[in-house]
């Protein structure tokens, strides 16, 4: 998940109607329908454990008639095994897997090293044996699944990133571990298993050695681009970009990396009790996918999420369409439009 962005120029207006300078979202339009996904969780369960009442609850609120893909959590604080039992659930109900390989001793926000996980140790091979069961696990699955290792990279937010890891030094430390656990859980038979690499749609910290760019792990190991783009994350954000500011921003600089992938906005979403609504920022977002603004995006999942940030419940984040009937209605108006699928499509 993505920490909150700064204030945005036209921000009220970007929301409503777009900035200028932009091509309408009109005559952008592409043919090939979006694939849709989502991220659930809820407080007091762990967001490993993907829930069907909350899948269910959020197709329903949503309109949506199935989910292309589901983003499955695999911290590695909690277990090191492949998420089998997840997986199995939720290729049952017709949808790809997509796995967040976690290997983080806690889901703390980052301020330093995490110790035993760690690029170098990563690298070394101190976690090779649990990463050769993972694979076991992974290839006895009989399905193709997505796997993420260093979700959002360029976030200082997650111990991976290169400030945690020798600043300048950082980003080739990271290609060398993603390549190191791509080539493990290969070698260890897991042929189904296709890497995607995940990034944040804003370089944070904002410097030329943490661009995004710096950290791709190569196109003969990655076979899908992700990114995440919020808005307020908390009712106590301060104003904050909308997708299309976001994604006009990163979209071209993903092409330029891996002009032959495609791209997934794995991540999105905004909290209630912030302004603009919900429902305002996810109705401009949807609106610019839906038309197929950026056309090498092929899908979209939303972080169907809620957590408390401090003591105070005014304060809790939620971001789950479920419970906000104005940005259920929302969903509903734009899964009817004939631009989303169940299917997932990331051929050429």
């Amino acid at each position: 998940m993505r920490r909150p962005t700064g204030l945005a120029p036209c921000l009220l207006l970007a929301l409503l109607a777009g900035c200028s300078g932009g091509e309408p979202a009109s005559r952008m339009t592409g043919e090939r329908p979006l694939a849709h996904g989502v991220f659930v969780a809820s407080p007091g369960t762990p967001e490993d454990d993907v829930p069907d009442a909350q899948l269910q609850a959020y197709l329903q609120a949503s309109g949506a008639d199935g989910l292309a893909f589901v983003y499955v959590t695999n911290n590695w604080f909690r277990s090191r095994a492949f998420p089998a039992d997840v997986v199995r659930r939720v290729v049952a109900g017709g949808s790809v897997p997509f796995v967040r390989l976690m290997l983080r001793s806690s889901d703390d926000e980052a301020t330093g090293p995490d110790d035993g996980y760690t690029l170098q140790d990563v690298t070394d091979g101190t976690l090779d044996a649990d990463l050769r069961a993972w694979a076991r696990g992974a290839a006895a699955a009989g399905v193709p699944v997505y796997a993420e290792y260093g979700t959002e990279v360029n976030g200082r937010w997650f111990a991976w990133n290169g400030l945690w890891n020798g600043q300048e030094a950082g980003p080739e430390r990271f290609v060398q571990a993603y390549r190191h656990v791509a080539n493990v859980v290969r070698q260890a038979g897991a042929d189904n298993v296709r890497w995607v690499f995940h990034v944040a749609a804003q370089d944070d910290p904002d410097t030329d050695w943490n661009r995004l760019e710096r950290y791709y792990p190569g196109g003969d190991v990655v076979s899908v681009l992700g990114v995440s783009a919020y808005g307020a994350q908390s009712p106590t954000d301060a104003p904050v970009q909308g997708l299309r500011e976001q994604l006009d921003d990163v979209m071209p600089r993903l092409q330029t990396l891996a002009p032959t992938k495609p791209v997934l906005l794995l991540e999105f979403g905004s909290s209630a009790g912030a302004s603009p609504a919900p429902e305002v920022w996810a109705d401009a977002a949807l609106r610019d996918l839906t038309a197929r603004r950026w056309p090498a995006l092929r899908g979209f999942a939303w972080w169907d999420s809620a957590w408390a940030n401090d003591d105070d419940p005014a304060h809790d984040s939620e971001l789950r369409v479920e419970r906000l009937p104005a940005l259920a209605a929302v969903f509903r108006r734009y899964m009817q439009g004939g631009m989303v699928t169940r299917t997932l499509d990331l051929s050429p």
